[in-house]
């Protein structure tokens, strides 16, 4: 068997690439934003308010909304109120934001009791080309030997967005710093550390060698499959939180094929729930078995003793004549995957795609010919570590660590594939990257690399304007009436009456107005100047200039 070894002189880098990212200017403006952790009064449970109650919208933006963002409230599938915060305004701002529905709809009126739900769409005005949005210098941004990332694309979940990135060697302060340690961070789409901590070994003992942990993979249900790359490749799956004991022993040392002379790199999860696959690719040289694929069982782990199915076959005239290094499946089915060769102008293909595994066509026998086959002798394609289809299916991104060469390597950089023919979109960081080892996307299209000689992950977005809308997971449930203001003191001091006043602790100063009248029977109408502040949940105090004549107050919803 024969591994990459140029995965474990990385650090020999560090210093270089470090410099390298720091005079590396980085656009200010950022696009391909989207919500994610839409929360209603700082959680996901469905809130009940009544009539007249305010609610808190809070959400974090990966990114500014350049072109703004519009938080709708709904009943059924009817608008019944549309906030429009502009670009630049709080609401509209990379990081966690928060705008308040006073319970009114559009004309200024209680909604009716009801059940609402809330939508967030946040709009950027996008850029010309593939650009970079995250900075090297964000706290966030650091790993310290990162070899696999991934991001959760599950918009039914309360994790979408999440991003896993596997730190597989300790860096200079693993104590202090978990940045530095050896296991996954979590972090929020704005590369803040996830609510329950940013960082998680999920009980598990990486060995931290440069391949434990290795690649990481988001199912579509949620779940944070692993692996583990010191031995011959096995795989752990977690819930998104990578609670210890969600942990699950996936794939195992019985599941290894090949009398268990296996590499087995990846990898790609297809499926939900129990019709789960698990598609992984052996780099043995010589003698691998190329690309394989396991089902579950009903415990959600391969059974015992299936070693796979080989789904694109190796050597001899194939298309895939060395070894697989990575594989990607998809939405359409559709086998990509790349082979890992770092000597200067190797004529073999470096990243391949074949038709979708079909046993019936093929009489039960794998993929043997590529639908194009792309890489060979140019140096920009050396080292291809890791791969991934975007969801759109148009691009496929692939990560590559680079040509070795005396004194380091070159060529690392990451490239953007278009993935039906191969032909390139973008190619990213050449001659900053100093080992690249893995790509993910998330659900709007924005790509995620990482580079361990400088010890980072970043993002890019693509070009064109973009849109996207989140719906939160909670509803609003309005009831019947709302808590009435009940007047609790009067004050005059120095010119100014102060009216003390309690509602409902979900309340906020805008479901409040201050009446006056000059009789006690009134008229009242709304009292000029008069300003309502909030003291602490469900506590006001609203005050206003005195005038001459004697004045009668009440506080109106």
């Amino acid at each position: 068997m024969m591994r990459s070894m140029n995965q474990r002189i990385v650090s020999i880098f560090g210093v270089l690439a470090m410099t390298m990212a720091a005079i590396s200017p980085v656009p200010s403006a950022r696009a391909n934003v989207y919500a994610t952790d839409v929360k209603l009064n700082g959680g996901t449970a469905n809130v009940p308010t009544p009539q007249g109650g305010g609610v808190v919208i809070s959400y974090i933006l990966n990114e500014p909304a350049t072109a703004g963002a519009t938080i709708k409230i709904l009943s059924g599938a009817t608008v019944v109120r549309s906030i429009a915060v502009a670009a630049g305004n709080p609401g509209a701002l990379r990081g966690t934001n928060s705008v308040v529905w006073d319970g009114k709809d559009t004309g200024g009126q209680n909604v009716a009791p009801g059940t609402y739900s809330i939508t967030v769409t946040a709009a950027a005005t996008g850029f010309s080309g593939w650009t970079q949005t995250s900075s090297d210098a964000d706290p966030g941004n650091h790993v310290a030997n990162p070899r696999g990332i991934a991001v959760d694309r599950n918009i039914t979940s309360p994790y979408y967005g999440r991003i896993f990135v596997g730190n597989a060697a300790a860096g200079p302060d693993p104590n202090n710093d978990p940045r530095d340690a050896v296991g996954i961070l979590k972090l929020n789409a704005d590369g803040s550390p996830a609510d329950e901590g940013g960082f998680s070994t999920g009980g598990y003992d990486w060995a931290g060698d440069g391949f434990s942990p290795w690649k990481i993979e988001v199912s579509a249900d949620d779940y944070v499959y692993i692996n583990d790359w010191t031995g011959n490749g096995e795989i752990y799956r977690w819930d998104p939180t990578l609670s210890p004991a969600s942990q699950l022993h996936v794939l195992r040392s019985d599941n290894w094929g090949n009398g268990g002379n296996v590499l087995l790199s990846g990898p790609s999860i297809v499926g939900t729930g129990t019709n789960t696959q698990i598609w992984v690719a052996d780099a043995t040289v010589p003698g691998g078995l190329g690309i394989l694929k396991y089902g579950i069982t009903t415990n959600f782990v391969c059974a015992s003793n299936d070693v796979g199915e080989t789904v694109v076959g190796i050597g001899g005239n194939n298309d895939l004549g060395y070894a697989p290094y990575d594989v990607a499946v998809g939405a359409n089915g559709l086998i990509f995957t790349i082979q890992f060769f770092t000597d200067p102008g190797n004529p073999a293909p470096r990243v391949l795609r074949f038709p979708a595994y079909d046993p019936a066509a093929n009489g039960n026998q794998p993929e043997l010919t590529a639908n194009w086959a792309v890489g060979g002798t140019n140096d920009t394609y050396g080292g291809a570590s890791g791969i991934a289809v975007a969801p759109s299916a148009v691009y496929v991104a692939v990560a590559f660590s680079g040509i070795e060469a005396p004194g380091g390597h070159t060529n690392a950089n990451t490239k953007v594939l278009f993935a039906s023919n191969g032909a390139v979109s973008a190619t990213l960081d050449l001659g900053r990257a100093v080992n690249n080892s893995d790509v993910a996307w998330d659900a709007v299209g924005n790509l995620y690399y990482t580079d361990g000689g400088a010890g980072v992950w970043r993002a890019y977005s693509p070009r064109g304007v973009n849109q996207s809308t989140t719906p939160a997971l909670a509803t609003v449930q309005v009831t019947g009436s709302a808590q009435p203001p009940d007047i609790t003191g009067l004050t005059i001091s120095s010119g100014m009456a102060t009216i003390s006043f309690t509602g409902a602790a979900s309340d906020t100063p805008s479901a409040f107005t201050l009446q006056s009248s000059a009789l006690v029977s009134g008229p009242f109408s709304a009292t000029s100047g008069a300003t309502v502040s909030q003291i602490s949940p469900g506590v006001f105090r609203a005050t206003v200039a005195t005038v001459s004549s004697a004045q009668y107050y009440r506080i109106a919803r």
